[in-house]
């Protein structure tokens, strides 16, 4: 299902391909700053680096030369747990922000872990806002795609939320090891 959603962003698997390579370099560094284990700043950077491949890139790789700033707000609102389910399109935006809210919920500790879990929130919102800003991209912005982007990081947070205390325990041992 969603590889048929990827079959028109044709840059998606190598432009995940070369998140890899700051979230390997970076992860350290983000789990510090988390206060989290190394993993979950890898988990974060590769889902960050996925939501810039699958939002911000030209649509088909081709920059839009007749651009138009689009923004639909209408008809927004939260999709019932049936539509999560059953449409493919939304598929691809939970799978996109869910690891952000899974790694935004397993920061080291509770203050860090609502902090990092309202910016993951925003996230949605700052990529509506470059979709406006950059009409070249081929992108419209819709209160829609927010919508979907925000429940992706709940249903991510929510799956995190279990992990949570495992993953701070994680972080302490690695922390009295340095």
């Amino acid at each position: 299902m969603i590889s048929a959603v990827l079959g028109g962003m044709p840059m998606f698997w190598p432009g995940l391909l070369l998140s890899l390579a700051p979230a390997a370099l970076l992860n350290r560094q983000v789990g510090r700053l988390l206060r989290a284990h190394w993993a979950v700043g890898f988990v974060l950077l590769l889902g960050l680096g996925g939501v810039v491949v699958a939002t911000l890139l030209p649509e088909a790789f081709r920059l839009s030369e007749d651009a138009v700033r689009h923004c639909t707000v209408a008809g927004g609102r939260p999709r019932s747990p049936y539509e999560l389910l059953h449409v493919r399109h939304i598929e691809l935006k939970l799978a996109t922000y869910a690891p952000v809210g899974f790694a935004a919920a397993l920061a080291g500790t509770r203050r860090r872990a609502a902090v990092a879990l309202l910016a993951a929130a925003a996230l949605p919102f700052a990529v509506s806002v470059l979709h406006y800003a950059l009409p070249v991209i081929g992108r419209t912005c819709d209160v829609q795609d927010v919508w979907d982007g925000v429940q992706g990081v709940v249903l991510g947070a929510v799956a995190g939320l279990p992990v949570g205390p495992v993953a701070r325990a994680l972080a302490r041992q690695s922390w009295r090891r340095a």
